[in-house]
């Protein structure tokens, strides 16, 4: 008898973006009824935490993958010691969403979950979750309630998700406060089939991009409890990327959202125009705060052009026609008034 090795290493080859990712030759084990996707770049310090807290669902019929993406730590390593149980896919580093959609692009089982390396799972989130999608053919996702924990302070804040049905048709609702947590998702595989993966142009933003898209189409169902904890660790990418970069990230994101999605219902249109007025606007908000005034007077006069009443963008757009040391003075002047 011939063993296969314990433990299956996918190089990054010659992959073209280009190339129908359904199209790729599937590794994932047979009858497995979830595949759960972890992303990981220097994460040798947790990844334990996160994979244990997979291993221990009361539902065990799932798949894990788990992407290095070009770890510089001992993170392979520690990924070695969880085979047989999960597949390895290495590949040069490319950040979450490209490690996470080639991931999805390697498997086939009906159902995806995502789960980060610093973050982890209450032993019956995909118990729950599951069962949501086999009764209910309409939704494309299921999420829960999350915990953060702040340091390692699991009395974190409890991120309920107040005012929203807990079924049904959601993206206007979703548009104005991102109440999904990647971590406490799993989604219907062939709703990816029909959207897209993860939008890999966006440094952040790219989950709340995807969860957008699909409910734009599908309805979505949130489990009213806590099921996944999300950790906030030193160094990771959504503490250490730049407000600037996060705010143009999230522009971005709504844009290709209503580039992309195109059979919006005209209450959902006006509710992803008003969110996106937003973003632009605190997007022109913090360039004019740097003194990059004529860019950040494009930016503001895009945001009243797409909300007419949002009188705020006006009178920044107006403020930033004053000399920049006018502006700073009156800066600092309300910040001493607002302490």
């Amino acid at each position: 008898m011939t063993l296969l090795p314990q433990w299956t290493d996918i190089v990054l080859g010659n992959y073209r973006q280009s190339e129908p990712w359904h199209n790729l030759l599937p590794t994932s084990p047979p009858h497995t009824e979830v595949d759960v996707i972890v992303p990981c770049y220097n994460v040798e310090r947790c990844v334990r935490r996160a994979l244990d807290s997979v291993l221990r669902q009361t539902h065990q019929g799932f798949s894990i993958y788990a992407v290095d993406d070009g770890s510089t730590d001992n993170t392979v390593r520690v990924l070695e010691t969880y085979a047989p149980r999960c597949i390895l896919i290495s590949q040069p580093h490319a950040g979450p969403a490209a490690a996470r959609n080639r991931a999805i692009r390697e498997s086939i089982s009906p159902f995806v979950a995502f789960i980060d390396a610093d973050d982890e799972w209450l032993p019956d989130k995909l118990e729950r979750q599951v069962a949501l999608l086999r009764r209910d053919e309409s939704l494309g996702m299921v999420c829960s309630h999350c915990l953060i924990s702040e340091a390692g302070n699991a009395q974190g804040g409890h991120t309920a998700v107040d005012n929203v049905s807990h079924n049904g048709r959601l993206f206007k609702q979703l548009v104005r406060n991102c109440f999904v947590f990647t971590p406490s998702v799993v989604v219907r595989r062939r709703c990816l089939q029909a959207i897209g993966l993860f939008y890999e142009a966006l440094p952040v933003s790219e989950d709340f991009n995807l969860w957008l898209r699909i409910a734009a189409r599908w309805d979505i169902a949130i489990v009213p409890a806590v099921l996944a904890i999300v950790n906030k660790r030193p160094g990771s990418l959504s503490l250490t990327i730049s407000p600037e970069e996060r705010l143009r990230s999230g522009v971005a994101a709504l844009e290709h959202v209503r580039s992309t999605c195109l059979t919006l219902s005209p209450v959902e249109q006006q509710a992803l125009r008003i969110a996106l007025a937003e973003r632009i606007y605190f997007y022109g908000s913090h360039l004019l705060s740097t003194g990059a005034q004529s860019v950040s007077r494009q930016h503001l006069s895009s945001a009243f052009t797409l909300q007419p009443t949002h009188w705020r963008a006006l009178a920044k757009l107006t403020l930033s026609y004053l000399p920049a040391e006018v502006y700073g003075s009156l800066a600092r002047l309300k910040s001493a008034f607002t302490l």
